[in-house]
């Protein structure tokens, strides 16, 4: 994995297109709406560079201001990037019949995860009843190093990238079953190999049960993992594996059968 480059060595970045990212992603949940001191405060910018950016923003329509205060807040046009993301996604494409085989054929939230760095991120998220109580739409990112989905696609690459992800890691203990220390995450991504998929509970947030199966994409080098979840207060850890574990396990060989032949 290649080292990343610092923006005074990049000659070829735009410096007016970095601040304005900057400014779109210093909205979330804190930050629903936000005026322009604000905005410099939370992105670190001058006050009249966020200023510039913010107002170029918004004439672009990727920012609008909130009825009443004159705040920004993101506009509707924002998701139209993560949609456009889907609609050229192979892996996206690909996997949307499996997701729903997986829906019928289990009583999980089906979770679809790509690798992002050192993080895991929700692509598609299917959940239950069971485990809407978890607030489980509330995070899209999630470490790698403590998600079942996470270490599934860390067991994915070779051993130098994997070590390289760890050691920009912020290793820590998440929940009391949280796996953090550098060797025992990769025994544990070495089971993930032998076995093809990987297990967790309650390692990244409580009462969850979650199985995954990675696998990547040949033709982009996509990383990316299917993952199980299931409520700990109903379903057990032997029910999880007799229910799901082979046919979680077929599925993922199929899909990436599909996308080695397209």
């Amino acid at each position: 994995m290649a080292e990343e480059k610092k923006d005074t060595d990049d000659h070829l970045l735009v410096g007016s297109v970095v601040k304005a990212f900057r400014v779109l992603e210093a909205f979330d949940r804190p930050h629903r709406s936000m005026g322009f001191s604000e905005i410099s405060r939370v992105t670190g910018l001058e006050k009249s560079a966020a200023q510039r950016a913010a107002h170029t923003l918004w004439r672009l329509g990727y920012l609008e201001k909130t009825p009443g205060s004159g705040e920004y807040r993101l506009s509707l046009r924002c998701q139209d990037i993560g949609m456009r993301f889907a609609e050229t996604n192979r892996i996206v494409e690909a996997v949307a019949p499996y997701i729903s085989l997986l829906r019928r054929k289990t009583q999980a939230s089906v979770n679809l995860t790509m690798l992002d760095g050192t993080e895991t991120v929700f692509v598609q998220r299917h959940t239950t009843v069971d485990m809407l109580g978890n607030k489980l739409g509330v995070r899209a990112r999630l470490p790698a190093y403590c998600t079942a989905t996470g270490i599934a696609m860390l067991a994915r690459l070779p051993d130098d990238e994997v070590r390289d992800v760890l050691a920009r890691s912020d290793l820590r203990p998440v929940m009391p079953n949280t796996v953090w220390q550098t060797d025992r995450i990769l025994e544990r991504i070495g089971e993930t190999r032998a076995q093809r998929y990987a297990f967790g509970v309650e390692e990244d947030m409580a009462s969850d049960i979650t199985l995954a199966c990675g696998f990547t994409d040949p033709a982009t080098g996509d990383v990316a993992a299917i993952g199980l979840s299931y409520f700990s207060g109903t379903t057990s850890v032997e029910e999880v594996h007799a229910q799901a574990r082979d046919l979680l396990v077929s599925v993922v060989d199929n899909l990436a059968g599909e996308l080695a032949g397209n």
